[in-house]
């Protein structure tokens, strides 16, 4: 709904929503009164029962987080208009696409919210295979959206994520291998930049804005309205998911590690190492083999590891049947999440500091689970600089992921001492982390952009000189 009369008497009683950074007076309630009554969209401010719902993230461990306003753009217009608004009234913008990240990074204390959520439909073209996928879209409603013409995108698997910030950031998914990123697939993208305008980018028009835009973080450089992205067939994919002892542990990291150098670009997996609240250890692989039966597959990551597994399940579906399945029904969740780029395989002692680091919180008897993902095959053979993704070419990806039972502080401050203790122990491998993986700040921002940071802090430059953009990750 709009802004209702309970919020604007709020903000009247406070007098400001929010100060501005500084401590002088924000926008008062003719303020946000004037700005509601210039939006298709709606504002939601402190005090309105839709802010409640509003303000919260996928992650109950922002709960406490308190926005001073948050704006529902129904359309690129009511992003001109909250740009325009924030720049005039002196607040700082954060976009919020899916609201996931893992620091928080779509809610603030001090500046507006813009919410492209309403942003959400799918277009399909053709003659040219191009989806044109509103800001705000869900994975799950691109996946629906596309199926309908049997195609996909190569995306993520969590449908409740956001396609702004999983392309902005680069994302990884089980068709990478195949078709790439999701930001190496992007042809176009429409974007309303600090100054209020309202832009159509491509690698003709604002080449270097559109190259930021592609795996350069999000929420630095404008708010994307649109993407245009190439689309793939979606036919019948078939899915293999492979367990293993512990004691089987290292020759399972080493067998699937030469098997994804090798491996067909119909096929992605994963390689997961995880210590459960019991003490428990485990091991699984699991992948995706495109328009195909991933029997073959199987024999082929099997005969690399050179174990049998404990179980095998393979399974073969249609494409958007899986993605729907697997994208389905994410319940909020407190994930706290570290990453790791590795260039080349790890090496035995690489791979006993990882295994050893996975053990040891198992003998703490609290959950964690380090996972590797495939980054050869189509990702590799992108030019390095095409995107601002920094890691092609790289041979994998390392998630660190813990799920604390309670999102309190002491759990939450345990479970990244486990993910830096990770970090330690795999250094002298790792290239750097994943930017949709960030972890609290302070940062360094050289290890998410690598050798493409000082060009990003160009086009930052060019495109928001006032830094009215905030990010978690500033450059």
């Amino acid at each position: 709904m709009r802004l209702s009369r309970r919020s604007l008497l709020s903000a009247a009683l406070i007098g400001v929503a929010s100060p501005r950074p500084g401590g002088t007076p924000g926008p008062g309630a003719a303020d946000w009164r004037a700005l509601a009554d210039g939006l298709e969209g709606t504002l939601d401010l402190p005090g309105s029962v839709s802010y409640e719902q509003a303000r919260r993230l996928f992650s109950p461990r922002f709960d406490h987080i308190l926005p001073p306003a948050i704006v529902h753009c129904a359309s690129p217009a009511d992003v001109v208009e909250a740009v325009r608004f924030a720049v005039r009234t002196g607040l700082p913008i954060v976009p919020r696409g899916g609201g996931h990240s893992y620091v928080g990074a779509s809610t603030t204390t001090g500046g507006l919210v813009l919410d492209v959520r309403p942003m959400k439909g799918v277009g399909y073209d053709a003659p040219t295979s191009t989806a044109t996928i509103g800001g705000g879209t869900s994975l799950l409603d691109v996946y629906t959206g596309l199926g309908a013409y049997n195609v996909s995108i190569p995306s993520g698997t969590c449908g409740s994520v956001g396609i702004s910030g999983l392309t902005s950031g680069g994302g990884i998914g089980g068709a990478a291998s195949a078709y790439g990123l999701t930001c190496d697939g992007v042809v176009a993208a429409d974007v309303v930049t600090a100054d209020g305008r309202y832009r159509t980018v491509d690698a003709a028009r604002e080449p270097e804005l559109f190259w930021a835009l592609r795996g350069g973080g999000g929420g630095q450089f404008g708010v994307v309205t649109s993407w245009r992205i190439r689309t793939h067939p979606a036919g019948n994919t078939g899915t293999f998911q492979l367990t293993f002892g512990w004691t089987d542990a290292a020759a399972v990291a080493t067998g699937w590690q030469n098997r994804i150098a090798v491996a067909p670009d119909n096929s992605w997996s994963s390689c997961q190492f995880t210590a459960d609240r019991v003490g428990a250890l485990s091991v699984r692989v699991a992948g995706f083999v495109l328009d195909s039966d991933a029997a073959a597959e199987v024999t082929a990551m099997t005969t690399a590891i050179g174990r049998s597994p404990v179980t095998t399940v393979i399974e073969s579906k249609p494409h958007v049947q899986i993605l729907r399945e697997r994208a389905a029904g994410a319940a909020r969740a407190t994930h706290l999440i570290g990453s790791e780029i590795f260039r080349q395989s790890l090496p035995p002692a690489g791979i006993t500091a990882l295994l050893g680091v996975v053990q040891a919180r198992a003998a703490s008897r609290r959950p964690g689970l380090a996972k590797l993902k495939r980054m050869t095959g189509a990702p590799a053979r992108v030019a390095a600089d095409a995107t601002a993704f920094p890691w092609h070419g790289a041979a994998s990806m390392l998630q660190w992921l813990v799920e604390p039972p309670v999102a309190d502080a002491a759990s939450i401050a345990d479970g990244y001492t486990w993910i830096d203790s990770g970090h330690r122990a795999v250094a002298p491998w790792s290239a750097g982390r994943y930017v949709n993986y960030l972890e609290p700040g302070p940062t360094d921002p050289v290890r998410y952009h690598g050798a493409h940071l000082e060009r990003l802090r160009r086009v930052r430059a060019a495109a928001d000189p006032s830094r009215v953009f905030r990010s978690a990750c500033p450059i």
